[in-house]
């Protein structure tokens, strides 16, 4: 039997005929002024990849999905991401969006997506559909004199294509950190905007395992500093990159930096200095079986652990292939996932489970929220399959 709630209501993929539609509908929902061809340009590279639902042959709601590849745990994996997720007024509260990204989930488990991120117009909106909350980044806006002295001198200026100059030691300082971007794959070149313009003065330092990308500029009559990316794979990296930056006290007034969450930095500046407003992260695990294959029972320096395999229940009413209990058998080269019918060890709510394996949250944090019962040691075994490795992910690879 039909459901009469959807009587008259078609979801497809936007075609060039759709774009004067969802241009109204961004701009009723974001509030984007004008049509400039730059505008006009991007919304139209957006169509392909681009569902709507369509009420009576009008575009009531859009969601646009990427492809991208990030780092989990020490490897890299396919991933998709949502955004420009927008419904007009009058066709809210009608379930169009939770639609439109369950179907969008189905189709990114069948590109090989075991993940999906996206940034949230409201987290509590979310949450409901199994996506958490994941702390990457602090931004903060301080004097130089508070930053940490750091090691100068260690990186040096560096020219030239920053794919070329700063690939290698992004990717080593990527692969310590979940959900950081290869930066690889995606709707667009995140290294164009390390390059820089003609009087846009950008300054990067690299070495082989640290990176920064800083503009100068005079804001009200100041002179600061912005830090537009950065990066370090080990505590030599980590002194040079705040030595780099330290060395500009007495050049600037202020510096503006987004910092990983759990660097001392941010830990000990975020009161008084956080700056708030910009976007967190959340993330979901989109297939179980694809999610977990690739985490391996290492440590953070890949030395091998004895991780026993164990049976867990998923709850995720959303996403009904995720849900039920699975055979997790971890190894050194990735984790063995089957459907089973054993009593489970532990139970995970889906958003539990992508705070575990992301490194985000320990199984007394998801116990707390409600999100985890059962065995600690098994949950303790999933909990270790992060490899050490925490969330971050820089406001360049923003989408």
């Amino acid at each position: 039997m039909s459901d009469p709630d959807l009587a008259g209501v078609v979801d497809r993929t936007l075609t060039p005929n759709d774009l004067d539609a969802y241009l109204r509908l961004r701009e009723t929902t974001f509030g984007y002024p004008g049509r400039t061809d730059e505008v006009v340009a991007a919304f139209t590279a957006r169509l392909p990849r681009t569902t709507g639902a369509f009420v009576a042959g009008e575009l009531a709601s859009a969601v646009t999905h990427h492809d991208y590849r990030i780092f989990v745990a020490g490897s890299t994996v396919a991933a998709g991401g949502f955004g420009a997720i927008s419904t007009a007024p009058e066709h809210r509260r009608s379930g169009h969006v939770a639609r439109l990204m369950r179907a969008a989930l189905a189709a990114g488990r069948d590109a090989g997506h075991g993940w999906n991120l996206l940034y949230p117009f409201d987290a509590t909106f979310y949450a409901r559909y199994g996506w958490a909350s994941v702390p990457t980044g602090v931004l903060l806006e301080l004097t130089p004199e508070g930053l940490p002295a750091g090691r100068p001198h260690r990186l040096r200026r560096v020219d030239g294509p920053a794919s070329v100059r700063l690939a290698v030691p992004h990717a080593r300082a990527a692969a310590t950190r979940t959900f950081a971007d290869t930066r690889t794959l995606g709707p667009w070149d995140a290294w164009e905007g390390l390059d820089g313009a003609p009087g846009d003065q950008l300054l990067r330092y690299a070495s082989d395992d640290a990176f920064v990308a800083l503009r100068l500029r005079y804001v009200d009559g100041e002179p600061r500093m912005e830090v537009i990316d950065l990066g370090w794979a080990d505590a030599a990296g980590r002194d040079a990159v705040w030595g780099t930056l330290a060395a500009f006290r007495g050049h600037v007034a202020r510096v503006r930096v987004h910092v990983p969450w759990d660097d001392p930095v941010a830990l000990d500046r975020v009161r008084g200095h956080a700056v708030t407003g910009h976007a967190g992260l959340m993330a979901r695990v989109a297939d179980v079986a694809l999610a977990l294959a690739t985490l391996r029972a290492v440590a953070d320096d890949d030395t091998p652990l004895d991780l026993p395999p164990l049976h867990l229940r998923v709850v995720d009413p959303y996403a009904a292939w995720n849900d039920g209990v699975w055979r997790l058998e971890p190894g050194p080269t990735g984790t063995a996932v089957t459907p089973s019918q054993a009593t489970p060890d532990a139970t995970l709510d889906v958003r539990g489970l992508a705070l575990l394996v992301s490194g985000a949250g320990a199984p007394l944090d998801a116990r707390r929220a409600g999100w985890a019962d059962g065995c600690g040691r098994a949950l303790a075994t999933v909990a270790a399959l992060s490899g050490g490795r925490r969330p971050y992910r820089s406001l360049v690879d923003a989408f």
